[in-house]
């Protein structure tokens, strides 16, 4: 920023202007360049604490030796160059956070007592950090700094142009090998969360994290660091290791630094692609299992999760490093407070961390991505966590909560009352935040938004049925021919059960004895009339159930239309079991008919819904909205799906019966929903394609009244509470 917009005073002057203060011994200070500026990082070497200024600042802080007061300093600075001395304002935030990284001493008899009371106050918020981050506890263990020093110099070949080739060409090996066998790895990930392969699991990703956090600690080393911290990290109550590399910040050069950042990911992927070559040359096994496992989590987690910049990993500190943005969390945050003095209060003390205005955006949409990635993946672990253990997980959410929302709702209140630079616009602050929070909360609770929920389901021609056995037995005939146009009652399929003819005969049998025996009474004792009748209507009406089992062993066509099934002539001589999905009759249409599956938790909004109004839509359709001219609701709740599609067993999202091996039978029941299409509404005007055709799975969206959005997300959360906690 230039000097033009800085504020050369401050009504906090008063407060520092009289102190001699200077850096502590340990502290050095070291040149960096970002975006062709030079800037500068002081490092605490005892504590291993940073802090990163300016290069306007460096004129004043490297003159803090504690013999001259820090207005005669500051004085200085503005002779020696008026243009780029820091104002008041600026040299006050910087000794503010100096202090607070405990990098300033003061010669006097009290400044023992004041650092030791911010030595507490640090580790009280090192406390109340791990307590609302609970779900990122981290425990140091160790300093492994000797161990790095005995141990690299026979690692120092691995940082060579030589063993850079080899990376490369190892990991293309493991890139062929796994493309060659892709089929066969699709197959085996269906069992990575299976529970008898949590163990192996833990144990790969435990041991790929281990690769990982070393290959940090010997990029450090290879450049001159020292890497003094190692333990584990209680990620969501799992031990993983980690290993504080943090003195990479001091390096002058950037691509050092992105080089540290990637020095994990670098030997766990080597790690990967050798683990891609046992599996490949392995049979099933413990040692196929442990090498698939190392496979996975040492390649598509590591790269999805540590590359990810809006979360404080690797990704993070290279996005930093690349874009020549450090800090880029408490800058986003520093941006956002800016934005609310200069342009709200018109309070011009707190100087921007942006030099441009294209960075403050950047700082100021990062900021915004950062914190609502961070609230979707600490909801989604809470939600993880409480699925195995209410309580802990219902503690953990208390503890986030507190963390995200009470907490900050503090620090804010605290700004408001306490913030100097505010203390001409303080009632201005005051009227903005009531003002922006009353905004908020009518916004939400007031304002009525549109209100959908969705459902699952397929399209089918209207007419359209599918056929199953009735009974089981013996195919001897196929007297239908897929492909064919059948009428309604055509015999597709014929069975035959030669138990079931033995059964019939003994219960018609079983049907003459009951008859005789009731004449038998009729004629001679009265007492046992009734028995008798009651015995021979049970055998009757057991003669005409077999009869109609009998009758189903002829499947016949529930509706008129062109019959569909794979295989069929392959059945001759087999024995199916009742159940057994043959095919299915596809209707002559025109129309069509979308078969929705609407789980139990939307069952009010399903009878509040307006049954005149839904939209379907397709994958590969977007922006097409196919509309429902109207739907009813199939009488009862049903368990049966209407396609193996919409099940876990055929990739669908609906959970299924492990015992079914039709994937077919839902877990819980659900309300099934029939909406009609019109053949000419699922053409596309553009194109004059339909997207319809037989057996395609899609999403329907029904309408309902709208209402605030704090109305539905707390709908939404009683019956996450009913449904996954029986709350």
């Amino acid at each position: 920023m230039s000097n033009e917009n800085r504020t050369l005073f401050n009504e906090s002057w008063h407060r520092v202007s009289g102190q001699r203060l200077r850096l502590r011994p340990s502290v050095t200070l070291r040149r960096q360049r970002f975006r062709g500026e030079n800037w500068f990082v002081a490092r605490d070497g005892f504590t291993n604490t940073f802090f990163r200024f300016r290069p306007e600042a460096y004129d004043f802080i490297a003159r803090l030796d504690g013999r001259k007061t820090v207005e005669e300093i500051w004085m200085g600075c503005l002779e020696r160059s008026p243009k780029n001395a820091p104002g008041q304002g600026e040299v006050v935030s910087m000794l503010a956070q100096l202090y607070q990284a405990n990098l300033l001493a003061a010669d006097t008899t009290a400044d023992t007592h004041r650092l030791f009371e911010r030595h507490q106050k640090r580790r009280k918020q090192q406390v109340m950090s791990q307590v609302f981050g609970i779900f990122f506890l981290r425990i140091r263990l160790f300093d492994p700094d000797p161990l790095l020093n005995r141990t690299w110099p026979f690692l120092r070949w691995l940082a060579s142009k030589t063993a850079a080739i080899g990376w490369f060409l190892w990991l293309g090996l493991g890139l062929s090998v796994v493309a060659s066998n892709w089929d066969r790895a699709l197959d085996q990930s269906q069992a990575v969360l299976a529970p008898g392969n949590l163990l192996l699991l833990y144990g790969a990703f435990t041991l790929a994290k281990l690769i990982h956090e070393f290959g940090h600690a010997f990029a450090v080393k290879a450049f001159g660091g020292e890497v003094h911290a190692m333990g584990i990290t209680l990620l969501v109550f799992t031990p993983i290791p980690y290993v504080d590399a943090t003195a990479a910040w001091a390096f002058r050069e950037r691509w050092k630094r992105v080089v540290v950042g990637l020095g994990g990911m670098i030997p766990e992927l080597a790690f990967a692609s050798g683990a891609a070559l046992v599996w490949a040359a392995t049979g099933p096994g413990t040692l196929n299992s442990l090498a698939y496992n190392v496979m996975i989590v040492a390649s598509v987690s590591t790269l999805l999760f540590n590359l990810n910049p809006l979360l404080r990993f690797d990704g993070y500190y290279i996005l930093s490093d690349l874009t020549e943005s450090p800090n880029l969390q408490m800058r986003s945050a520093r941006q956002w407070l800016h934005n609310f003095e200069s342009r709200a209060l018109d309070v011009k003390t707190l100087e921007s961390p942006a030099s441009t205005r294209k960075e403050a955006v950047w700082l100021s949409v990062f900021g915004v991505a950062s914190w609502c990635y961070r609230m979707f993946i600490t909801v989604a672990i809470i939600l993880l966590v409480a699925d195995r253990y209410f309580g802990l997980g219902l503690l953990a959410g208390v503890l986030t909560f507190i963390g995200a929302f009470v907490m900050p709702a503090v620090k804010a209140s605290r700004y408001l009352v306490r913030e100097p630079r505010i203390e001409r616009a303080r009632n201005r602050a005051w009227a903005w935040a009531l003002g922006g929070l009353a905004v908020v909360i009518g916004f939400l609770g007031l304002v009525p938004m549109p209100n959908h929920f969705r459902a699952v389901g397929i399209v089918r021609a209207e007419g359209s049925s599918d056929v199953f056995t009735q009974v089981p037995g013996w195919v001897t005939q196929v007297p239908s021919a897929p492909g064919a146009t059948v009428a309604t009652a055509t015999p597709l399929v014929v069975m035959e059960n030669a138990e079931l003819d033995l059964a019939i005969a003994a219960a018609e049998a079983e049907l003459v004895e009951a008859r005789g025996r009731e004449r038998q009474m009729l004629a001679g004792l009265a007492a046992g009339i009734e028995p008798s009748r009651v015995r021979r209507e049970a055998a009757a009406e057991r003669v005409d159930a077999l009869e109609e089992d009998r009758a189903g062993l002829t499947v016949r066509a529930q509706s008129s239309g062109r019959w569909v099934a794979q295989g069929l002539d392959d059945w001759n001589g087999t024995w199916l079991p009742r159940g057994v999905r043959l095919g299915e009759v596809v209707g002559a249409g025109p129309d069509w008919e979308f078969f929705a599956v609407v789980r139990q938790d939307n069952a009010s909004e399903l009878f509040g819904a307006a049954n005149d109004r839904a939209e379907v839509r397709f994958k590969g359709t977007a922006g097409q909205d196919i509309v429902v001219d109207a739907w009813r609701v199939v009488p009862g709740r049903q368990t049966l799906l209407p396609s193996a599609s919409l099940g876990w067993l055929g990739g669908g999202p609906i959970e299924v019966r492990n015992d079914d091996g039709r994937g077919l039978e839902a877990t819980e029941p659900f309300f099934l929903v029939v909406g009609r299409i019109a053949a000419e509404d699922g053409v596309d005007p553009d194109t004059g394609r339909s997207p319809l055709w037989q057996g395609r799975a899609g999403v329907m969206r029904f309408d309902l009244p709208w209402s605030p959005l704090l109305v539905q997300w707390a709908r939404d959360f009683r019956q996450l509470l009913q449904n996954r906690y029986q709350i």
